[in-house]
């Protein structure tokens, strides 16, 4: 839901550019959040000018009150409104994107094999159907590597020719490999959604990362799980095993292999144990 001044705003008429933005950023399959997230960047940016003097300004102005990721948030919205209003290419993007502080990446969870079958043994509901769907969701999330948005918005038809047809984000198509066990499940006949409420209603995101939570705390994970640690999960684990990284990018989705080699977290024991071997040989 949007907040009080952000509605306000953008009822107003001092920023009529600010509903079609809106528009834009749904035309290109932004999730709520991030719409949320982006036009409450704009609304603070207060109808300055948009170069590259004005955008440095702004985030210089913000270093000591903001986490690097928070700033490259705006930035990338600062980026996005840019493109909606045909600028992008007469701002030097290097030259601001310096002026955000690099953080090395923490440790990110992610879940391995035995994990996986610990959740979808972890039955969370009394109606054993419901328990089947959301055990299929966990194989989907961990085989595929779906974000959550893409995978509430599957629908049957979207399986055609042995690939998945994915409507990724910023509304970028892809086709993506499934294991056959998981393709006996679309209906080729069928145009719903692929996974459905018990009322026979799309899922929400909100559903699905509640349901995450409650089988870890039943399978005594005490990991951080999400919805997202799936996507680390399978970069993880198919690098671990001699995956290609194209093979991990194009099932991804992502646009360069420096984003896909971000994905690949490794858990601290398996870094130990590599570390380790620097005096386990002596």
């Amino acid at each position: 839901m949007e907040s009080k001044k952000i509605k306000s705003r953008l009822q107003g008429q001092n920023t009529p550019k600010l509903n079609d933005f809106k528009e834009w950023l749904q035309q290109k399959n932004f999730t709520n959040e991030t719409i949320k997230n982006y036009l409450a960047t704009i609304i603070q940016y207060d109808n300055r000018e948009i170069n590259t003097s004005t955008i440095a300004n702004f985030l210089r102005e913000r270093l000591d009150n903001y986490q690097p990721a928070t700033l490259r948030s705006k930035r990338n919205a600062l980026a996005s409104y840019s493109k909606f209003l045909k600028i992008h290419i007469t701002i030097e993007w290097e030259k601001i994107n310096k002026l955000i502080p690099t953080v090395q990446k923490k440790l990110f969870s992610t879940v391995d094999y035995k994990e996986l079958e610990l959740l979808k043994k972890a039955n969370t509901h009394t109606d054993q159907k419901t328990n089947q769907r959301n055990s299929l969701i966990l194989d989907f999330l961990f085989y595929t590597g779906l974000r959550v948005n893409e995978l509430i918005n599957l629908k049957h038809s979207d399986f055609t020719n042995r690939l998945l047809r994915i409507n990724g984000k910023g509304n970028k198509i892809r086709f993506i490999l499934l294991p056959e066990f998981l393709t006996k499940n679309f209906d080729p006949y069928s145009k719903n959604y692929l996974f459905l409420t018990r009322n026979g209603k799309k899922l929400t995101k909100g559903q699905i990362r509640r349901n995450i939570k409650r089988k870890c705390h039943q399978a005594g994970i005490k990991k951080n799980i999400s919805p997202h640690s799936f996507r680390r999960s399978l970069a993880t684990n198919l690098y671990n095993q001699g995956g290609k990284l194209e093979t991990i990018q194009k099932q991804l989705g992502h646009s360069s292999l420096d984003t896909t080699l971000g994905y690949i977290h490794n858990d601290y024991q398996t870094l130990y144990a590599d570390y380790s071997k620097l005096w386990r040989l002596q």
